[in-house]
Order: C-alpha cells, then structure tokens, then sequence
C-alpha cells in the first residue's frame, strides 16, 4: 500500500496505530480513495456523540 501511495510504510504504521499528528488532508484523500472511501464534510450535530457521553462519565 505504501509504495503504491508514495506514502512511507512509517507515515502509514503510524496511522494505523494513532501516532500520526499531522500528516495533511491530501495524503488522507489518497489513502481515503485506495480504500474505496470518501470524507464528507457535514453541519455539526447539536447532540453530543457516543464518545461524548461516555467521556462525560
């Protein structure tokens, strides 16, 4: 998958174990697109997520 990205095997380790900090929107469109997915930008909920309420707890 690296290689085939141009995307290092430690930017992508690193992703995959969620130590990546920034690695920029294109990069994350192109691993997005090599796995058949897409980033869809939406309104914000005014209810809080699932992670919300548990952190609340």
């Amino acid at each position: 998958m690296a290689e085939h990205l141009g995307i290092s095997r430690a930017t992508i380790n690193a992703l995959e174990n969620g130590r990546s900090g920034d690695i920029g929107i294109r990069k994350v469109m192109t691993i997005l697109d090599y796995l058949g997915k897409e980033l869809a930008i939406r309104d914000k909920s005014p209810f809080p997520t699932l992670e919300e309420l548990r952190d609340e707890q």
